[in-house]
């Protein structure tokens, strides 16, 4: 069968990510570039990256994304501090993106970002958006399956020198996306994920994420 090239691989996948790159990545000789595989580890676990990179079914796997936990909280915080009630869009971080391949086909993506939301925490009481998202303590919420194999989870973080509604109306939203995993792993990657980069951050009151699953309720 034929092969595409590693370097051509590396170019594939970059281009595939590049919304996220972009916003991650200054310039564009960094974007070409395609991070250890220990960058996710560090981010999602290793055994939850060895697991995610083995049920994706591909031979070999190409791993792209952003920087480590405090680049991204450093990076969050200070778009938080710029924030005002009139901006509804904010930037989406692509922490990292795992490719599997199959020849010179990819076969598999696992897609893990993080962002500020759109979504603030007063929307949690309407009654559609509730259908999606639950509660799990005062600082969070998960929405299991929103769409296609994604699992998102919206923690609130008080960013101190933001205004004084960001807390509530500016909540952060990570996100796993990946077709081939299972809800058990989804979370297991979304979790740490997401106790990885809050705890680079400095929220006043720093989001409880649990380890387990959060039962339906």
């Amino acid at each position: 069968m034929f092969m595409l090239p590693k370097t051509n691989r590396l170019i594939l996948v970059a281009t595939l990510a590049i919304g996220g790159l972009l916003s991650g990545c200054s310039g564009g000789e960094e974007r070409a570039e395609s991070p250890k595989q220990e960058q996710c580890e560090t981010l999602l676990g290793a055994e939850n990256v060895e697991a995610a990179v083995k049920a994706t079914g591909g031979s070999d796997v190409e791993v792209s994304g952003t920087p480590q936990a405090d680049v991204l909280a450093d990076r969050l915080a200070r778009e938080a501090k710029r924030w005002q009630k009139s901006d509804l869009l904010h930037t989406p971080y692509t922490a990292c993106r795992m490719s599997a391949f199959e020849g010179d086909r990819i076969v598999g993506t696992v897609d893990v970002s993080v962002k500020w939301s759109v979504l603030s925490v007063r929307m949690m009481d309407n009654p559609q958006i509730g259908r999606t998202w639950r509660q799990v303590n005062e600082s969070l919420f998960v929405a299991p399956e929103p769409g296609p194999a994604r699992m998102q989870l919206l923690a609130v973080c008080a960013v101190p020198g933001a205004i004084a509604s960001q807390p509530s109306d500016l909540p952060l939203q990570f996100e796993v996306a990946a077709k081939d995993l299972g809800t058990e792993l989804r979370w297991e990657l979304l979790s740490t994920f997401a106790r990885s980069v809050a705890g680079e951050m400095d929220c006043e009151k720093r989001p409880v994420v649990p380890s387990a699953l959060p039962t339906s309720g």
